[in-house]
């Protein structure tokens, strides 16, 4: 592994990259207040064969924060990345990841061969598909438990007991459903994250510039969360993604979450299907 600080303009953005130098290029992309760190389990799993690298998005991880946080805003921060890879390269994508991918994949950038989209807010931009989420409800406790905790200067074992025992929509709590390195990770996140990302997120700014009905010009495969485990790809999203989008797949996995790479009930089916999307589209 290389730990990396390349520029996106004046800000400074962490990146790591990991695997040999000539093989095929990976670029995975995180969720709101989580981290590049969240891809460990992925980033094992794929070294051997492929150029994976790990990225923080502004206001997250060891990241500087900025003034804006809108899915542009994300989108160029990956596109510093694949200006630092300049070959062709699929991009992963959880959450917000992946509605930047999305957002790549509909101009589309021209290193982005292939996309992987797990659990996406697509149509999330709409106040009524919004309104609908188990995210819409949840975001804005996290947010002011985090400020509460960051402006208390809570320590890293503070806030990693905070991602542990939160409940988990399978019932439980998270820590009942990821492992112990996962929850970690969360909570070291939670720590750095800036919460002023979580405003746009939150008034449905941060996806105003997605049109949901542009398609995608490169190939997608697309994972959906258990609909009663609180997805952000919700019911019926499907039907309007694939009109637009007729040569991709949906996949929905009974029993996952939103997270569903951080899942143990999950993560392994998760990992499978990457791997051969990522072998079908890795020839350059």
């Amino acid at each position: 592994m290389t730990d990396l600080t390349i520029l996106n303009g004046d800000l400074r953005l962490a990146v790591s990259v990991h695997g040999p130098k000539e093989a095929p290029n990976i670029l995975c992309l995180h969720g709101i207040s989580n981290s590049r760190d969240t891809w460990q389990e992925t980033v094992i799993h794929l070294q051997d064969r492929y150029r994976v690298w790990t990225l923080d998005f502004r206001g997250h991880g060891h990241s500087d924060r900025a003034d804006s946080y809108l899915v542009g805003d994300y989108a160029s921060d990956a596109a510093a990345v694949l200006e630092i890879i300049n070959r062709p390269t699929i991009v992963v994508g959880h959450s917000l990841g992946g509605i930047v991918a999305v957002f790549l994949a509909q101009q589309p950038h021209h290193l982005v061969k292939a996309v992987f989209l797990e659990d996406p807010p697509m149509y999330l931009n709409e106040e009524v598909e919004w309104n609908k989420t188990l995210l819409s409800k949840v975001f804005p406790t996290l947010r002011d438990q985090q400020v509460a905790m960051q402006q208390a200067g809570a320590s890293f074992t503070e806030f990693v007991e905070f991602a542990a025992n939160n409940p988990a929509v399978q019932g439980g709590v998270i820590a009942d459903h990821q492992t112990q390195r996962h929850v970690d990770s969360n909570g070291a996140a939670l720590q750095r994250h800036d919460p002023s990302t979580w405003e746009p997120a939150l008034n449905m700014t941060m996806l105003a510039a997605i049109d949901n009905s542009d398609p995608l010009k490169v190939p997608s495969l697309l994972i959906r969360a258990d609909e009663t485990l609180g997805p952000a790809f919700l019911a019926g999203h499907d039907e309007r993604f694939l009109a637009s989008n007729p040569k991709s797949e949906v996949r929905m996995y009974e029993g996952a979450p939103h997270r569903i790479h951080a899942t143990l009930a999950s993560e392994a089916r998760l990992l499978a299907d990457l791997a051969v999307f990522i072998d079908e589209h890795s020839v350059e």
